[in-house]
């Protein structure tokens, strides 16, 4: 699944519009974890969920700082919508799930998805870096700036940690929000090491 194809290095327009379809992306995924922390109740989760949220807006502005040394380019209305497609579809099936009633929502595999939407993030994120295309880009905002390649690059791989980092705290969300499996004894049965291998609280005491 891709965001949107990497443009070709002689066209700078599309350069633009695609670092300009990232922060609009970036800018709906944490609206979406905001309004996913708001319907929360266990306090560590929220703060989990507002932590990837205000890092996605902050992504969203980061980005917005790079395209404007570049160029005033802004994508039309529905343009995003058309390149990014499956992502955007995503997105908007994500936020109506949402939306339903609290107690159809599936946390476990809404959690799941948001993996796959984080991974999505990063991968993009990881091309775009290791292409010549940043660096095209980077000799564009060089006529207008002094800005070096470091300084850019930089900017995209902070944003790829954070990436990293947002897939570990969904997984411990996705493991948070499983219920809790008992026996027959009713006594509970708590993870060890991975999510496949159980112990009997009740036998290690």
């Amino acid at each position: 699944m891709r965001l949107l194809n990497i443009p070709k290095l002689n066209d700078n327009q599309k350069m633009a519009i695609y670092v300009s379809c990232l922060s609009v992306i970036e800018s709906k995924t944490s609206l979406l974890y905001n309004r996913l922390s708001e319907k929360t109740e266990l306090p560590l989760a929220k703060s989990l969920l507002l932590s990837i949220a205000q890092d996605s807006a902050k992504h969203s502005t980061l980005l917005k700082g790079v395209i404007k040394s570049m160029s005033s380019v802004e994508p039309k209305k529905d343009e995003c919508e058309k390149h990014l497609g499956q992502t955007m579809s995503s997105l908007k099936a994500l936020v109506n799930e949402l939306e339903s009633k609290v107690d159809s929502v599936s946390l476990p595999e809404l959690y799941e998805k948001l993996l796959v939407l984080e991974s999505t993030f990063g991968e993009e994120y990881l091309i775009f870096v290791q292409t010549q295309t940043l660096s095209y880009m980077v000799k564009e905002i060089n006529q207008l700036y002094s800005i070096d390649l470091g300084n850019v690059k930089s900017v995209f791989e902070s944003i790829m940690k954070d990436e990293e980092h947002h897939l570990e705290i969904l997984t411990q969300l996705k493991e948070m929000s499983e219920p809790v499996v008992r026996d027959l004894d009713n006594t509970p049965l708590v993870k060890y090491q991975s999510p496949d291998r159980w112990i009997n609280y009740s036998s290690a005491t």
